[in-house]
């Protein structure tokens, strides 16, 4: 049976590249998103299309009913996800991209979120570092997939880091 992190429980301190195995999984916290995100997230990224601040244009609108928290805000959520409960915090890490974003769902003021993570591959990219990727999906409260996304994280091999010590 694969282990499965308790919801919200931490990563270890030292979680090498070669300590994460293929089918591993994690469910992170969660968090509530709210219509202040929407604003403060126009603030830095200018995304002030009518689907995330107009309510009489998403009420026209047949996909929707409601304005919506911004796809790439959501992203960056469940990043933060990532960087804090998924990524070890003493071993060096860097996020290597995203692929296959998919927004599937529209997420609203007052949804709670959350990531479920699955590790589906992992490779040796040098003696410092391996690539470790997870199929991550972003669900909501009533339990549907609201965004899915790979990520890749760059995660340090135990032996370069003995190295160091």
């Amino acid at each position: 049976m694969d282990h499965v992190l308790a919801k919200g429980e931490d990563m270890p301190d030292f979680k090498y590249f070669e300590d994460y195995k293929i089918g591993e999984k994690q469910v992170t916290s969660s968090r509530t998103m709210t219509e202040a995100d929407i604003r403060l997230f126009i603030g830095c990224s200018d995304n002030t299309h009518p689907v995330h601040v107009d309510e009489e244009y998403c009420k026209r609108h047949p996909a929707i009913s409601g304005c919506i928290v911004q796809g790439v805000l959501t992203l960056g959520v469940a990043d933060g996800f990532m960087a804090r409960e998924i990524g070890p915090s003493k071993v060096p890490t860097v996020h290597y991209g995203h692929d296959k974003v998919r927004y599937i769902r529209p997420v609203y003021p007052g949804d709670s979120i959350h990531c479920e993570t699955e590790v589906i591959d992992k490779y040796e990219k040098n003696e410092q570092f391996g690539v470790v990727t997870w199929n991550v999906n972003v669900v909501n409260q009533k339990g549907e997939v609201v965004l899915f996304h790979i990520d890749k994280q760059y995660i340090g091999r135990r032996s370069a880091n003995d190295k160091q010590e």
